[in-house]
């Protein structure tokens, strides 16, 4: 920036007479700069709106299919028997469960030896472990203790599902023990030798045992075995699925439970209260920015049109009459707009006729979900939507007002300039004056002598 020196010839504070000229010309420029920060401010408002109407669509798609209204609890009397979950292909009913035996994960124990004792150690010695069908062998030609044995085992990449662990006794003594890593008969361990090794090598045992603590010598006593309302049902696991259509069991222990399946109506009338509490965000939102921001923006009573119309809507067509949010206790507020939900009356329609009040949600034609969907996938639409209309329209005025501001910056900048050479100009011929004014009068009032 070249240095300036305003006001040497005529004593004119040239710096001060600019600054405030340049000042008054700057206004419209603020103005613009005003009118940019005030459409940002719009931005944003459709921005906190749009987000208003996405979460009043997710509260909505909790109510809005079939699927959504299946929901059931599944109770049991006894949970140190048995509990169960049920999923939408349940049906409410009364289930006895008698659990005889619960399944486990097969064990064996070797005998016990000194943590120094070794196995093996001549050509073809091997143990091999088979589960299911699926077997590993484990090479033994170098003499190996049982620590080796046991990382061998849980190291092998071809591990049929057994896991290997060391039992300390006491006194350097140890047990190899060997689990299968899934439950039930068909997961069972069995153990086959090569070379100089046999079943007495190790002296395996059965380590698991049944209810009345004794040593299980039917290995199909690890399976699980229940009955349901009477009919027997064994299960390698004790996550049974399949028995009863929507069901799924987890057995924890021997006895006798009563499981009640039914319809889980307060996950319902939470979904119902999630969509009042969304709907009313979303009239609250408009209600503020129609004070705010967006005060003229007519898009905000399309909107809340929008909103109101179907609400205002009922259902046609169920069960030969129609239907509105009116009878499920949802009501609107004469002052607010907002939504009220009457708990106690929402829960006796459910209570009265369940399938209409889901029916009334998720009716495929004119259900209330159906329509606001519709309503807010209209609003929300990345290519024609309101929303998106509205911003692209505001963002264009942004465009616009960035490009005046830069090109009255430039219109500034030149004006600046042409002040500048003026008042220099000026500046100049008063110093010419001022000198030729002093000229003159010392000529004309000669000093006395």
């Amino acid at each position: 920036m070249p240095i300036t020196a305003a006001g040497v010839g005529s004593g004119l504070d040239i710096e001060n007479i600019v600054s405030q000229l340049m000042s008054i010309e700057r206004q419209p420029l603020y103005a613009l700069q005003r009118k940019e920060s005030q459409v940002q401010a719009q931005i944003s408002a459709y921005g906190a709106l749009k987000s208003s109407i996405s979460s009043f669509q997710d509260a909505m798609q909790a109510l809005g299919s079939a699927d959504k209204f299946k929901v059931f609890t599944a109770n049991s009397s006894d949970d140190t028997v048995m509990a169960a979950t049920a999923d939408v292909n349940a049906a409410t009913g009364s289930y006895e469960i008698v659990v005889q035996r619960i399944a486990q994960h097969h064990k064996l124990g070797s005998a016990a030896f000194a943590d120094t004792a070794t196995f093996g150690g001549n050509v073809g010695d091997s143990l091999t472990l088979t589960v299911d069908g699926a077997s590993s062998t484990i090479d033994l030609s170098t003499a190996s203790t049982l620590a080796d044995i046991r990382d061998a085992i849980n190291n092998a990449a071809d591990n049929p599902g057994v896991t290997a662990t060391l039992i300390n006794v006491g006194g350097g003594n140890q047990h190899l023990v060997l689990s299968a890593n899934d439950s039930g008969y068909a997961k069972r361990v069995q153990l086959s030798y090569g070379g100089s090794l046999s079943a007495s090598t190790f002296g395996f045992s059965t380590l698991n045992q049944d209810a009345s603590g004794a040593t299980l010598t039917d290995l199909t006593q690890l399976d699980a075995a229940f009955t349901v309302d009477g009919y027997a049902v064994i299960s390698a696991s004790n996550k049974v699925t399949g028995v009863v259509d929507g069901l799924t069991f987890e057995l924890k222990g021997t006895g006798s439970a009563t499981l009640d399946v039914g319809r889980d109506t307060a996950t319902i009338l939470s979904s119902a209260k999630s969509f009042v509490d969304a709907y009313n965000a979303v009239v609250k939102k408009v209600e503020e920015l129609k004070a705010g921001a967006l005060g003229n923006d007519s898009g905000l009573r399309r909107i809340l049109s929008q909103f109101r119309s179907v609400v205002n809507t009922p259902v046609t067509g169920l069960n030969g009459g129609n239907a509105s949010l009116t009878e499920l206790g949802i009501r609107t507020n004469a002052k607010t707009g907002e939504l009220e939900l009457d708990e106690t009356v929402f829960q006796a329609a459910l209570d009265a006729d369940f399938d209409n009040v889901a029916a009334i949600f998720t009716d495929t034609t004119n259900g209330y979900a159906v329509r606001f969907d519709a309503v807010a996938t209209g609003l929300l639409d990345a290519g024609n939507g309101l929303l998106k209309l509205r911003v692209g329209s505001l963002n264009d005025q942004i465009d616009t007002l960035q490009a005046r501001q830069s090109n009255y910056e430039w219109r500034l900048q030149l004006r600046e300039k042409a002040l500048r050479s003026q008042l220099a100009s000026l500046d100049a011929l008063v110093g010419s004056l001022r000198s030729t004014g002093d000229f003159l009068a010392a000529r004309l009032n000669p000093p006395t002598r």
